[in-house]
């Protein structure tokens, strides 16, 4: 079996040349490998944090009432999000998935708050802070901006 081994070696594996690579070499090898792996992780980086997502009406202004809220996804069907209108002219969008165990959470008008049912997560509807039970990190918020009689969600 190590004939074997060993005619299999010479065939696939040149050990002449491999014993011949000298220490600065093989040095200049790796670091050629891994300025060429972190130029490629930055390009990566640099392109997922430039995003740009489209602007898409959610909603006409007349569509949801002062203390209503609709529910829709934004960027992708992935990515459930609440669209709140906390007065007349006051809209509010944040991710729907709770920052704690990533259920759902729900909005609840009568107690003005974000609620999460999983583990009792509370929410400030003003600014998606929390107000009690598990959840560490406030509720992620997208930018929003009234434009005449149509919303437009853009991501933050």
């Amino acid at each position: 079996m190590s004939d074997e081994r060993n005619a299999l070696e010479k065939e696939f594996f040149d050990t002449e040349r491999a014993e011949k690579i000298s220490r600065r070499g093989f040095n200049k090898f790796l670091t050629l490998g891994s300025l060429a792996a972190a130029t490629g992780a930055v390009e990566a980086l640099s392109n997922g944090c430039s995003k740009t997502y489209p602007a898409i009406v959610v909603a006409h202004v007349g569509d949801i009432p002062v203390g209503g809220s609709k529910i829709f996804s934004y960027p992708a069907d992935t990515n459930p999000c609440l669209l709140l209108r906390l007065a007349e002219n006051t809209y509010v969008a944040y991710s729907r998935i709770c920052t704690h165990t990533s259920c759902p959470v729900f909005y609840q008008p009568e107690r003005n708050r974000i609620f999460c049912p999983c583990h009792g997560g509370v929410f400030s509807v003003a600014d998606g802070s929390v107000l009690g039970a598990h959840p560490r990190v406030p509720c992620h918020k997208s930018n929003s901006s009234d434009a005449a009689t149509i919303l437009w969600l853009l991501a933050s």
